[in-house]
């Protein structure tokens, strides 16, 4: 079996720093890690985006030597979550670190950089035009490919589920609409070349109960897009984050999914790992990579 299972490291970021992080994600047994870099702000005059962008990249080189030093790669990194707001100095700002995203992916040698699309959540107004959030989808991303080419990397566009606290879905949780957006942005000049899809089947799941597919026929309906994965599971209703196998989530039909479309990257999962409490988030993520590489081994033998 030739896949390579990976997990998202912000938890254990935040709790034991980034040096540390890696190393623990080596210990237990990830191939590869989604090293998250969406904490950090260069207003944060504690942060190392607040530096140099030399200081930035000697920073990150010696994440990269790292890496490869204990054997562990990065797969991805996650940039920007909040998305544009139609508020000028916040939209901007989120540029700023957007571009600090794709230069500390390009270092690391993440070949992709997972980046959210606008929300009517953080506009403050469920009910934001259509018009409206795909002309901020367009031209947030728009401003942040430049980066993409110059640092020679793709962004992801995650796919959304339903608006937390809202009862209803998320504008870009609507797949045909994240679609539109999608496909709108790879239309100009050569961008397709630098834009890619990250499924989340957590926030596909929550959709469903909205009218939207499941995660599986979302991965159906991306396609050849999809190069890179936030698994998680839930009961389809709060965004838990699970481990696989522990939701509701059918995950035989995800891997067929992802099998029909020729998915042939690192299989990633997002988890909140303290899901079982706090002091356990070490434990929780080395099972998780047990029940990935498991349930990996037992369909691909």
């Amino acid at each position: 079996m030739n896949k390579k299972v990976s997990f998202s490291t912000g938890p254990l970021q935040v709790i034991y720093g980034d040096e540390q992080a890696i190393k623990i994600a080596k210990e237990i047994g990830a191939d590869a890690i989604d090293f998250s870099t969406l904490r950090m702000d260069y207003r944060n005059t504690d942060c190392i985006f607040s530096k140099s962008e030399d200081e930035v990249a000697t920073y990150f080189a010696g994440l990269k030597k790292l890496a490869d030093d204990i054997g562990i790669e990065f797969a991805q990194t996650h940039g920007r979550i909040e998305g544009f707001r139609n508020d000028e100095a916040q939209d901007k700002a989120l540029i700023k670190n957007a571009q600090l995203d794709c230069l500390a992916a390009s270092v690391l040698a993440a070949p992709v950089c997972v980046i959210h699309s606008p929300s009517p959540v953080w506009l403050g107004n469920i009910d934001t035009e259509p018009a409206v959030m795909h002309k901020l989808n367009f031209e947030m991303f728009s401003s942040i490919i430049p980066f993409a080419k110059k640092y020679k990397i793709k962004l992801a566009m995650e796919t959304f589920g339903d608006a937390t606290g809202f009862n209803c879905c998320d504008f870009f949780g609507i797949i045909k609409e994240f679609i539109i957006g999608y496909n709108r942005l790879c239309s100009i000049d050569d961008n397709a070349e630098y834009m890619t899809t990250c499924v989340d089947t957590g926030h596909s799941n929550k959709a469903v109960r909205y009218g939207q597919p499941s995660a599986a026929d979302v991965i159906r309906m991306l396609g050849h897009s999809v190069s890179t994965l936030h698994l998680n599971d839930n009961d389809g209703v709060f965004d838990q984050h699970k481990i696989p196998m522990t939701g509701t989530i059918d995950w035989n039909d995800v891997f067929d999914a992802l099998d029909e479309v020729g998915y042939n990257g690192v299989y990633n999962m997002e988890l909140e790992l303290n899901h079982f409490g706090k002091g356990f988030e070490v434990e929780t993520a080395q099972f998780a990579v047990k029940i990935m590489k498991n349930m990996l081994s037992d369909r691909y033998a």
